[in-house]
């Protein structure tokens, strides 16, 4: 018997790590391990799976993926009825048997926990056994559809096996725990109660596989990785003690740490660690609504220490449309979370889950969301339509000019000036009357509004020498866009010759054919200082220094 477990991912470069511990769970089968992306022809997907000609397909199901999954599930049953198509995963695991009654070419659902569960699904099938007897297992037969037995979580993990036979060249998804402490309504993960962890020894002992491999990108995927802070913190140190060039990503909750916590991530390599740290909201009683806990004093303080540190980088979360934050709680939360300047701000919009806690209530607080994945929320009683869809635009924006990373000289200039709800929310409407957001840009494109934008709000040969630090460093091009360029009010050749061995010697170069040198009435060194400079960068290591005029 042939099987093939397919995941549809959102990017090529992630990975799936469910399907994997099927594999790794049900050892002995002959299973093969299928991944495409959401932005892939279904039909395509669906035919090469058959070509394949497995006896059984399973499907790890989410959100971002079940319409396309649903899309391929259909096709391979025109292609041959034989095959036996089983689905599992979040999307499909709150009501299993709606889910097989309303698309007829399902024939399984795994639904919750589904190591156990899949590999006694295809030992009934190979054996003749009673599908019946299969706990965590949704199925139909001629006489309907039928929902055996809750199957009881994993106790002892360390009993699945390491899931990784072959390492692929993408982000490697990984846990040491499951569960949550937490209850937060929105939130699948509080659905079931503790968390349950792999046993130190096995922990160390996969991450040191994955360090000697020299996997890129680890993305841990423990909803609360610092819940257990002795568990976190012997994992940090080893990690620290044995870093390589394998990065690692953990959403921890910043709140939890202490400052034996932050004695020991002062001292990871920079890079080694990424955090990303939820939010959500700092306005107290929509915590309350959620049933989330957060001391985000404690957030601002601990993730202020680590980016002072300047070797983590921290990725923080808001989210729009939770209950009760109208648009003047969710400014107020926007500059709460700004006050840090995280390296990333990821501004999310609510999503109405399945079987959440917030699914049932959604009505109380007037929550309309979409009836399709990933059902994101509309409007709710204290945020209009109108309030969303400008949010939405809002974070594009976001995204576009402070997120990217494209902009940093130029942003945080303006940022020491202006308010950070108020500068975005200024250029969004900026954008907006001009069309911006109908239409996609390139870099010159994207640095040309911004520059008509600023020149509103200081001198604009500022803000154009500002731009060109950005632009420069991001392209390292030795040419600017029209709209950026400059006379030369000195002489280059002159110049060049003059401050020869003080520009080898600040920049560690040998000779100026990667040089770029221009004007510039700002310098920046982590300040900013305004005067008369001539700025010569290396293009080929992003270093630069300045001269007086």
């Amino acid at each position: 018997m042939k099987v093939v477990l397919a995941s549809l991912n959102s990017r090529y470069v992630h990975s799936n790590l469910a399907i994997r511990y099927l594999k790794s769970y049900a050892l002995g089968f002959n299973i093969e391990i299928y991944e495409r992306t959401i932005n892939e022809s279904s039909y395509e997907i669906a035919l090469d799976i058959a070509y394949k000609k497995p006896d059984i397909v399973g499907f790890s199901c989410y959100i971002w993926n079940i319409e396309n999954t649903l899309k391929v599930c259909s096709i391979l049953k025109q292609v041959n009825q034989d095959i036996k198509i089983v689905l599992g995963g979040p999307e499909v695991s709150y009501d299993p048997k709606e889910v097989l009654e309303k698309y007829q070419f399902i024939d399984f659902v795994v639904y919750g926990e589904g190591e156990k569960t899949f590999k006694e699904l295809l030992e009934a099938l190979v054996y003749k056994r009673e599908i019946v007897k299969v706990k965590g297992l949704a199925y139909r037969n001629e006489d309907g559809v039928f929902v055996n037995e809750k199957r009881p979580l994993i106790l002892n993990l360390d009993e699945i096996p390491f899931p990784y036979d072959k390492l692929p060249e993408k982000i490697i998804y990984y846990e040491a725990s499951r569960g949550c402490p937490f209850n937060c309504k929105y939130c699948l993960s509080s659905t079931i109660k503790g968390v349950r962890f792999f046993s130190l020894d096995r922990v160390k002992r996969d991450l040191k596989f994955f360090i000697d491999n020299n996997v890129k990108l680890v993305k841990f995927v423990d909803r609360t990785f610092n819940a257990n802070k002795k568990v976190a913190i012997e994992i940090w140190n080893f990690l620290i003690e044995n870093a390589k060039s394998t990065k690692f990503h953990f959403e921890i909750a910043a709140d939890l740490l202490d400052d034996e916590c932050l004695d020991v991530l002062k001292r990871a390599p920079y890079g080694l660690f990424q955090f990303e740290i939820g939010v959500q909201t700092t306005n107290l009683e929509v915590l309350k609504n959620i049933n989330r806990v957060m001391n985000f004093k404690r957030v601002k303080e601990n993730v202020r220490k680590i980016l002072d540190e300047g070797n983590i980088h921290c990725h923080l979360d808001l989210i729009v449309g939770l209950p009760g934050e109208d648009l003047d709680s969710f400014k107020k939360s926007f500059e709460d979370v700004m006050s840090i300047r995280p390296d990333v701000l990821q501004i999310g919009f609510l999503k109405v889950l399945k079987g959440s806690d917030m699914s049932k209530e959604k009505d109380i607080y007037g929550i309309k969301h979409s009836p399709y994945p990933p059902y994101q929320v509309v409007k709710t009683k204290d945020l209009s339509f109108e309030d969303i869809l400008f949010l939405t635009k809002f974070e594009e924006t976001f995204e576009i000019y402070y997120n990217s990373h494209l902009y940093d000289i130029t942003i945080n200039y303006f940022l020491n000036k202006i308010k950070s709800y108020e500068f975005f929310y200024r250029l969004t409407n900026y954008l907006d009357k001009r069309g911006f957001f109908e239409l996609n840009h390139d870099l010159n494109s994207k640095t040309k509004m911004l520059y008509e934008f600023l020149k509103a709000y200081d001198e604009e040969d500022l803000v154009k020498d500002l731009l060109i630090h950005d632009y420069v460093f991001t392209t390292k091009k030795s040419y600017l866009p029209e709209f950026l360029k400059k006379d030369m009010d000195f002489n280059l050749k002159d110049f060049l010759k003059e401050k020869e061995d003080e520009i080898k010697e600040r920049l560690n170069v040998e000779n100026f054919k990667n040089l770029f040198v221009i004007p510039t009435k700002i310098s920046y060194n982590k300040e900013y200082v305004i005067g008369n400079f001539i700025l010569v960068i290396d293009l080929s290591r992003k270093i630069w220094t300045y001269f007086n005029k």
